[in-house]
């Protein structure tokens, strides 16, 4: 059990657009839960406005999931690393949303129930509720997705890669400049050079190899911006963090988090996100058809 606590687990945090929508969902399905079953005594409860009140608590759940999922990786990025997610973490994430959402319901229910204490005693027995509602199915969710993606992807995949056919230019190796935002700072690599580029924020890591040794450079541009300026089939987004260059993957693997790319002399990785994952079939062609 310890150990399965320990394996990497797909990362939660996703885009604005993608956690603000989740939100939604659920709040809207707590505040359906409360309003159609009226849990805890609620159906003995008499208010002019009661449909409203107990919407109110799919808001809170909104709210509280909203700031879980936006807010605190932007306030604590080193505890919200994507590529160091695992499974400890996502329960006890979890276990952050359900206090966040417990002292917002203790508050919330003081407006309108004034039977609830604001005591250590009111807040454990809130707490008991919260996770009761939500603690025990999420978990179970948790787990049952850890295996899923961990049959998905737990697999090994080993590249053998085609040799360029020979032609009347192969002494003139494809070559592609990029250039920083500032039109100044420049990078100019041959397609067998390259490796991969990273981005972080405003700028990006271009990893190459030249003269026997590993190369990091530096610039200021958007992934995007550099992705548009490499002209290769070959070399593709792979990740909204990532470009590789694809002939330099030596082996696939894959856990729960999805496939990492294995590259040839660096003895480096590179990650592969879902939506990317034509990038492996890509492989598994290029490696079958030989």
């Amino acid at each position: 059990m310890l150990q399965i606590l320990k394996q990497p687990y797909p990362f939660p945090h996703k885009s604005i657009g993608t956690s603000l929508r989740k939100s939604l969902i659920e709040g809207a399905g707590v505040a359906l839960f409360f309003i159609i079953f009226q849990p805890f005594g609620l159906a003995e409860w008499q208010h002019p406005h009661k449909t409203w009140v107990l919407t109110g608590f799919g808001l809170i759940v909104s709210i509280c999931t909203s700031i879980n999922r936006l807010v605190l990786p932007r306030l604590f990025p080193r505890i919200y690393n994507e590529q160091k997610w695992v499974v400890w973490k996502e329960i006890a994430d979890i276990l952050i949303l359900l206090l966040l959402i417990t002292c917002a319901n203790m508050f919330y229910s003081k407006l309108f129930f004034r039977y609830v204490p604001l005591s250590l005693l009111g807040f454990i027995v809130m707490f008991f509720i919260v996770t009761i509602i939500g603690f025990i199915p999420i978990s179970f969710g948790v787990m049952s997705n850890y295996i899923y993606q961990l049959k998905k992807y737990n697999q090994t995949i080993l590249i053998q890669q085609n040799p360029a056919p020979e032609t009347k230019e192969e002494n003139k190796p494809q070559r592609f400049t990029l250039v920083a935002e500032n039109e100044k700072d420049i990078i100019d690599l041959t397609a067998d050079e390259l490796y991969f580029i990273e981005s972080s924020d405003n700028y990006s890591t271009v990893f190459y190899y030249r003269n026997n040794t590993l190369q990091k450079d530096l610039i200021r541009s958007s992934l995007t911006r550099l992705e548009s300026q490499i002209n290769s089939s070959d070399i593709i987004r792979c990740h909204r963090s990532y470009i590789v260059n694809l002939p330099k993957v030596e082996k696939v693997t894959g856990n729960a988090q999805g496939y990492k790319l294995h590259l040839e002399t660096i003895q480096m990785t590179v990650p592969v996100a879902r939506k990317y994952s034509d990038v492996v079939e890509k492989l598994k062609t290029t490696t079958s058809g030989k």
